[in-house]
C-alpha cells in the first residue's frame, strides 16, 4: 500500500480577488505541493480583472496527481463569507489556506501535516513561519531554508493562551495567509459572520475554545508586501492631502471592522457556553472584556470627524474604559479640527519623506 493511500485527504485553497498580477505564481505553488492525497481549491471572489481567467487556464492545463476544484463566486462575498464558501468546498481533514498574492513553498502542506500528526491532531489551527517578498518577488528577509518532510521536522509549538488574555491583546498574533485549520471548527461554531474581515482572529478564538494553537517557525510561504495590502495602506507614510484623507478613512473603517470582530467573539462565546466548552463564570469575564473592547473601537469610529465637545467626551470615556496608551496617543492629536489635523499630517509626512525617503516603502513583518 502506498504512503498516499494511508494518509488522509487534505485541502489546499487559494483565495483570489483582483490579483491578476500575482495569481499565476500562487496557483503554480499550490499545484506544486508535495503532499498527497490533496485537493486544490482555486476560488475567486468575483474579481473584476483576469484573476479567475488565469486560475481557469492553469487548472485546465494541469495533469498532476492532485484533484483541482475551481470556484468563482457569483458576487463578491468578502472575506468572512469567502472563507465559509471554502469550508463548504473542503473535503479534506485539514484546510491549508493561501492568499492569491503569496507563494507557498512546495513542502508547505507536507510539513504542516507531519507537525499536525505528530501533535496527535490536537491543534485546531496552525500557523507557519513566512518570509516577506516585495511586489517583484524579491526577498526582503533572509532566504527561507528548505525543509525535510520526514521526521526531522521540529515539533509543533503549542500555545494555550488564556482566553481572557487573547480577547484583550489578540496575542499570539495570527496571520490568515499562513494558517491551516481543522474544518471541525466550523462544525462546532457554524459559519463566520458575513460582515467579518478579521477571520484569522475569529478562527483563533474558536480554536482556543477547543484546545491549543499550533505554531512552527519554519518558513513555508513567501508573503508579498505591496501597495494593496491592508496593512501597507494603513501604515504607509503618505504626504498628499487626498492620500492622508483616505488613510484616515481606512483607520475608521478598521475600527468598525474590529468592533464587528468582537461581535463575532461574543456570538462564539455563546455557542461555547451552550456546548459546555467554557464555564459560566469565565464566559462572563470574557464577554465583559469583549464588550469593553467593542466600546473602545466605537469611540474611534466616531472620533475623527466629531465636534470638539464630543471628542472630549469620547476621550474621557476611553480613559474611563482603561484604553491603552496607544489609543490615547492616537486620539489626542485628533482633538484638532479634522481639516487642520490632516493639513499638519501632510506637512509632517512631507518632512519625514524628505529626510528619510526610503521609509515610505520599508516593509514590516507582522508577528
Amino acid at each position: 500500500m502506498s504512503n498516499s493511500e494511508t494518509r488522509p485527504l487534505l485541502t489546499f485553497a487559494v483565495c483570489g480577488y483582483n490579483q491578476e498580477r500575482f495569481i499565476h505564481e500562487a496557483v503554480e505553488a499550490a499545484l506544486a505541493q508535495t503532499y498527497s492525497p490533496l485537493e486544490i481549491v482555486l476560488s475567486d471572489d468575483c474579481s473584476r480583472d483576469r484573476t479567475f481567467e488565469i486560475m481557469s487556464k492553469l487548472a485546465a492545463s494541469y495533469s498532476g496527481p492532485h484533484k483541482v476544484v475551481l470556484n468563482r463566486n457569483a458576487t463578491n462575498l468578502g472575506i468572512g463569507r469567502h472563507v465559509n464558501r471554502l469550508v463548504e468546498l473542503t473535503r479534506g481533514q485539514l484546510l491549508v489556506v493561501a492568499a492569491g498574492d503569496d507563494i507557498s513553498l512546495p513542502e508547505r502542506t507536507e510539513t504542516i501535516y507531519n507537525l499536525w500528526e505528530r501533535a496527535g491532531r490536537r491543534t485546531m489551527v496552525m500557523q507557519s513561519g513566512f518570509i516577506n517578498i516585495d511586489e517583484e518577488g524579491q526577498l526582503t528577509d533572509a532566504a527561507p531554508a528548505r525543509v525535510e518532510t520526514g521526521t526531522s521536522v521540529p515539533a509543533l509549538k503549542e500555545e494555550r493562551t488564556a482566553l481572557e488574555d487573547y480577547v484583550r491583546t489578540l496575542q499570539p498574533g495570527m496571520m490568515g495567509c499562513a494558517l491551516a485549520y481543522d474544518p471541525k471548527i466550523f462544525s462546532v461554531f457554524g459559519p463566520l459572520p458575513e460582515t467579518l474581515i478579521h477571520e484569522d482572529n475569529a478562527v483563533a478564538l474558536r480554536a482556543l475554545l477547543m484546545g491549543p494553537l499550533g505554531f512552527t517557525d519554519i518558513p513555508l510561504l513567501k508573503r508579498r508586501i505591496h501597495g494593496n495590502n491592508l496593512f501597507s495602506r494603513r501604515h504607509e507614510v503618505v504626504a498628499g492631502r487626498e492620500a492622508v484623507m483616505q488613510q484616515e478613512a481606512r483607520i475608521t473603517r478598521d475600527a468598525r471592522n474590529r468592533a464587528l470582530m468582537y461581535e463575532a467573539f461574543l456570538a462564539d462565546l455563546q455557542v461555547a457556553r451552550r456546548k459546555g466548552l467554557i464555564g459560566e463564570d469565565q464566559a462572563g469575564r470574557i464577554e465583559t472584556e469583549c464588550i469593553r473592547q467593542q466600546r473602545l473601537f466605537s469611540y474611534q469610529m466616531e472620533y475623527a470627524d466629531a465636534a470638539i465637545t464630543r471628542k472630549l467626551q469620547l476621550l474621557k470615556a476611553a480613559r474611563q474604559d482603561q484604553a491603552g496608551p496607544r489609543v490615547i496617543k492616537w486620539m489626542i492629536p485628533r482633538l484638532l479640527p479634522a481639516g487642520l489635523f490632516r493639513s499638519l499630517k501632510v506637512a509632517g509626512n512631507s518632512i519625514r519623506l524628505a529626510v528619510k525617503p526610503s521609509s515610505k516603502m520599508a516593509p514590516r513583518k507582522i508577528t
